[in-house]
């Protein structure tokens, strides 16, 4: 078994958890930029979370190969390594709130477009059915026959 470099491990494992802070911090503020449809705002975040990210997947890298080396974590370093995991959960679930807001805010105006690059088609009342889908027998006829 090699020596424990826990001191280096340990303050890996430390400025992690500073990146991961600021990544959540970044996220939070993409948030706020989407959330005000803020497009200059969100697009100024993007290289500093691009940046954090970085250094994020430079240290996972370099601690996954001295896992493989079988360098064992001390008490400290583990404890800084569940904190380090708990942050990125919580940059996770932050990611994953944004993608849905782009998706939905990219869904609505795909379908606002799609309405005013054929106004003709859209002339109608939409009717679904139990499923969610348009109901067929209504899907050709148009508003005054519905």
């Amino acid at each position: 078994m090699q020596p424990d470099a826990s001191p280096d491990v340990a303050a890996a494992i430390e400025s992690g958890c500073a990146h991961a802070r600021q990544l959540d911090r970044l996220l939070e503020e993409e948030f706020s930029a989407l959330s005000a449809q803020d497009l200059d705002a969100f697009e100024a975040l993007q290289s500093a979370k691009e940046e954090t990210l970085a250094h994020l997947t430079t240290l996972v890298q370099a601690l996954s190969g001295r896992a493989d080396e079988g360098t064992m974590l001390d008490e400290p370093a583990s404890a800084g390594w569940g904190e380090f995991r708990s942050l990125m959960g919580r940059c996770r679930e932050a990611h994953r709130r944004n993608d849905i807001l782009i998706r939905s805010r990219l869904l609505t105006i795909n379908a606002a477009l799609g309405v005013l690059a054929r106004p003709e088609e859209h002339d109608g009342v939409e009717v679904y059915d139990r499923l969610g889908k348009m109901s067929g027998r209504l899907r050709a006829r148009g508003y005054s026959e519905a």
